[in-house]
């Protein structure tokens, strides 16, 4: 359905922008990329609302002002929230003059209220179409799948060293299988790698980077971690894989 489709590229959006201002002091260079974030964001999650809007509403909302206004009168923002989304905008339109270096600035003190704003919108959009919004772990997991790139990690405390192999959830809560081939447990780590399952809430400090890519020895086997699979590397997946974000 096209509405998913725009959550989700929107959900991925969103999961860029905080990526980029996980860094609170920025060179010109990524400052300049975090206001790029901010501004393929703001497009993203706006077209999500003006999606909505026609699925659910049957409004057909052509910028994302108008769009702004129909959410705030449909309670998806606040008046305050639809004010600060404006406000957004109107920094977009400013950042074509980024070349003057005073305005770059004065953007880049507003991205992380903007980012804020941008994610309560984004919330009350999932909410609106009945859609569960993934975690940033279960974006940078998603990335790592598709990729097939490594993970370093900090798991209870432990720094791993991982590869993702099944994203999913059990018991309403995201789940990944994912063979560790380095780094640290509470049990020890065999020769070889093990496989782990991991609860992505208890995840911290996750890093992709490049490198082999391990997935053990027996993954045809049937496993127990991840009750609803969303994603599987395998290409001869056993499961019915659900969101396709």
């Amino acid at each position: 359905m096209a509405r998913l489709i725009r959550l989700s590229e929107a959900i991925a959006a969103m999961s860029s922008l905080d990526e980029a201002l996980e860094n609170a002091r920025r060179s010109e260079v990524e400052r300049d990329s975090a206001i790029l974030r901010l501004i393929y964001t703001h497009e993203a999650v706006w077209k999500a609302c003006q999606q909505l809007l026609r699925d659910k509403e049957d409004l057909d909302e052509p910028s994302p002002n108008r769009a702004i206004r129909a959410a705030r009168r449909l309670g998806w923002l606040t008046d305050e929230e639809a004010e600060a989304a404006l406000k957004i905008g109107q920094d977009r339109n400013l950042a074509v003059h980024m070349y003057r270096g005073q305005i770059a600035d004065e953007i880049e003190q507003r991205l992380a209220t903007h980012a804020a704003v941008l994610r309560r919108w984004l919330h009350a959009l999932n909410d609106a179409a009945g859609e569960t919004m993934p975690s940033h772990s279960y974006h940078l997991f998603r990335q790592a799948m598709i990729e097939r790139k490594q993970i370093v990690c900090s798991y209870e405390g432990h720094r791993r060293e991982l590869c993702p192999i099944i994203l999913g959830h059990s018991s309403g809560e995201e789940r990944a299988l994912t063979f560790q081939f380095a780094g640290e447990s509470r049990s020890g780590l065999p020769p070889g790698g093990e496989w782990r399952c991991l609860w992505l809430f208890k995840v911290a400090d996750i890093q992709l980077r490049d490198g082999a890519w391990h997935v053990g020895a027996s993954h045809k086997r049937p496993q127990g971690c991840v009750d609803v699979v969303d994603l599987d590397v395998n290409p001869a997946s056993p499961y019915r894989q659900g969101r396709r974000l």
